[in-house]
């Protein structure tokens, strides 16, 4: 198929894809009335003030002022241009751009072509294990770690046999082998990658195979787990397993629960913990928190309870706070030495979830172990690690709270003096709540990336007709009617011009579409009257019409006469004599206009 030109690939994208769909990828929206709202994932807050209008495929955010349709949003979140935006979504909306050249369009090209081939491998494992003799071994594994066959179905989970069966299947139907290898599903000398092995596959949050994970099945095999390197198609860091599943649970119950490993997410999942999820095989990271926070903003951390689980788990809880997700700790009392056992062994996930408690405090409790507060040596080791906890907690107010716990679990308030104020007077101030780091200088934006001009900043009552007749296009005739365009400054008839020529051109869809061509500032005016429509603009009729542009004729052609004022005043003193009699002749105009 011919590639479409760059203009039509964008038509094509606007029309296989939704907005809101889009922006549920990154963030939890939910309806109010007929609008859709959510926590803005530009800026922090905590009231949601990120609106997104379906019907206009437009999206706005009343604190930051942020607006745009489709590929602003993704070149927001992606934090690439529009180019970038354009390839992402093509790739979602199966549009097939203008050809590319270079290295760019080499990487594309294998990344489309390793997600093909991870496709294929899973189905090839799957069947393998539900269906042939060679997958008894895997069958087997799963029986042992009691995991039912819908569980199995629901994580693709597939096992590999011995030798290059696979890359015989991918030969067979004429695969490309190089591909293959650089998907770490075939090694360089032919054969299979995974051997022997249940193989778990690692899917992104829209269920897209990315990688794979095998647990040999054998006894005396030294490596437990194989893992897929890192590839164009996958970036360990930035996945998290089963959050394809898990995404509705967690956006359900509020939260997400972050376990070590893909056995204990699995048969969480079996056992009803459904918003399970795991890291896949790395330490937490900004990127992983910074997907989660698309679905929840609080997370129940189920590391293992030994040195490396909570040093895991203390990491965990300071980096959570860096993305503004809410930690609590789940730990689980007995001889089970993770979940997979104790959900197993028939313990009750309830109750852990119970006694878990916020991460902090875990922090400031932990350290007390060990110490007695009667030594004076140990209540010196125990000021020191409190202090270093509440040092790394960045709001005021929390800080003084857990040096309130801290205090309570150590029991060394009224024996001992010890106070809040002793523990926090040694640290350093935290940055004021709402603070933000100083942004260091924008670098010059790229080709073909520098935003729309900002335009003349508009007047209000000029910006309030815009903002209505964006809203009720109806009313355009009247205002045609009675307001000329030459009554308005250059600015302001600029702006007018450019609105009422797309409504004139097809209404609000015309409008929609050529939006993104017009300047930064009466796009934001468009989408902010879209996502709140001005005060009383349902009764907007003739009279108030008539109103709106009186006190923009007023308005105008009162700045107009003081600029000349100053222009006559200027000539007078310069005693140009001829210019002050032009200039004089236009004010005379203005006054017969009024």
């Amino acid at each position: 198929m011919r590639p479409l030109a760059s203009d039509d690939a964008r038509d094509q994208i606007r029309s296989r894809l939704n907005l809101v769909d889009v922006v549920q990828q990154h963030v939890r929206l939910r309806k109010q009335g007929r609008e859709l709202w959510g926590i803005c994932p530009f800026h922090s807050e905590k009231t949601p003030s990120f609106h997104v209008s379906e019907q206009k495929q437009s999206w706005y955010c009343f604190s930051c002022q942020k607006g745009g349709d489709l590929f602003t949003f993704v070149q927001e979140i992606e934090k690439t241009d529009f180019v970038g935006a354009l390839r992402i979504l093509a790739e979602m909306a199966g549009v097939e751009l203008p050809e590319r050249s270079g290295p760019a369009q080499e990487r594309a090209a294998l990344r489309r072509r390793l997600l093909e081939l991870n496709r294929l491998a899973a189905q090839y494992y799957e069947y393998v294990l539900r269906s042939m003799p060679a997958g008894e071994p895997g069958r087997q594994l799963l029986a042992r770690r009691e995991v039912g066959e819908e569980t199995a179905g629901r994580f693709g989970l597939g096992y590999a046999p011995a030798g290059a069966n696979f890359a015989a299947f991918l030969r067979k139907r004429g695969h490309s082998i190089p591909d293959a290898v650089e998907a770490g599903l075939v090694r360089r000398g032919g054969e299979d990658y995974f051997q022997q092995r249940l193989v778990v596959p690692i899917r992104d949050e829209r269920g897209q195979v990315l990688a794979f994970t095998g647990r040999t099945v054998l006894d005396g095999e030294n490596r437990k787990y194989v893992n897929t390197p890192e590839t164009v198609a996958y970036s360990k860091g930035k996945v998290l397993f089963a959050l394809d599943l898990a995404r509705s649970s967690i956006e359900e119950r509020g939260h997400a629960v972050l376990m070590e490993g893909q056995f204990d997410v699995i048969v969480a999942h079996q056992f009803g913990v459904g918003n399970a999820i795991a890291s896949s095989g790395t330490a937490l990271t900004g990127d992983q928190l910074g997907l989660l926070r698309r679905f929840t903003d609080e997370v129940v951390l189920m590391f293992d309870n030994d040195r490396a689980g909570r040093g895991a788990a203390d990491r965990a809880i300071e980096l959570a706070q860096e993305h503004q997700v809410r930690t609590r700790v789940a730990r689980i009392d007995g001889d089970a030495k993770d979940p997979d056992e104790f959900l197993r062994g028939g313990g009750s996930w309830d109750a852990v979830l119970r006694a878990s408690r916020p991460g902090w405090e875990v922090r400031v409790s932990d350290v007390c172990e060990g110490l007695n507060p009667h030594e004076p040596r140990d209540r010196e080791l125990w000021v020191g690690r409190v202090r270093q906890v509440l040092a790394a907690i960045k709001d005021q107010v929390e800080q003084r709270t857990y040096a309130e716990v801290a205090i309570g679990k150590f029991e060394v308030g009224a024996q001992f003096s010890i106070t809040p104020e002793m523990l926090l007077s040694a640290l350093p101030a935290p940055p004021r709540p709402g603070a933000r780091a100083p942004v260091p200088p924008a670098p010059p934006p790229p080709d073909g990336l520098a935003t729309p001009p900002l335009g003349n900043k508009l007047s209000h009552s000029v910006g309030f007709l815009l903002a209505v007749l964006a809203v009720r296009p109806e009313a355009l005739e009247r205002v045609l009617g009675i307001l000329d365009p030459a009554d308005l400054e250059d600015g302001d008839r600029a702006a007018y011009l450019r609105l009422v020529g797309a409504l004139e051109r097809g209404g609000l869809d015309a409008l929609g579409q050529e939006l993104d061509e017009f300047p930064a500032e009466e796009q934001i005016l468009v989408r902010r009257a879209w996502a709140a429509p001005p005060p009383g603009v349902e009764e907007v009729g003739d009279r108030m019409v008539e109103e709106m542009v009186h006190t923009i004729r007023r308005e105008s052609l009162a700045r107009r006469r003081q600029a000349l004022r100053k222009a006559l005043a200027e000539a007078e003193r310069r005693q140009d004599f001829e210019e002050a009699v032009v200039i004089g002749q236009q004010l005379n105009e203005l006054r017969e206009r009024t």
